[in-house]
């Protein structure tokens, strides 16, 4: 292995554990069900929701997370709501 290609992989595995650290705090503040008030419902309806925590923790890397719901109790009778509740959910 030459000097450059072992500067390389040298850079290459800084750069994947900088962004594993990054990523993994995402993924794991997001991950599982929550249970959350549906907005525009009376009576106020809870859900049970899960937010899609790999898309998070990708989306987590180039800026703000791109926070998603992946599953809702409420599905599919209600699969075109505006996902307002994502407002309650906190990472």
């Amino acid at each position: 292995m030459t000097m450059l290609e072992a500067g390389v992989t040298i850079l290459v595995i800084a750069f994947g554990a900088v962004g594993f650290l990054w990523v993994l705090p995402a993924w794991r503040g997001y991950r599982g069900k929550r249970i959350v008030r549906c907005p525009g419902t009376e009576p106020a309806w809870e859900a049970a929701v899960e937010v899609d925590a790999a898309r998070v923790a990708v989306s987590a890397w180039g800026g703000p997370p791109d926070v998603r719901l992946k599953d809702c109790s409420r599905w599919p009778e209600k699969a075109d709501c505006a996902q307002e509740c994502l407002s309650q959910v906190a990472g």
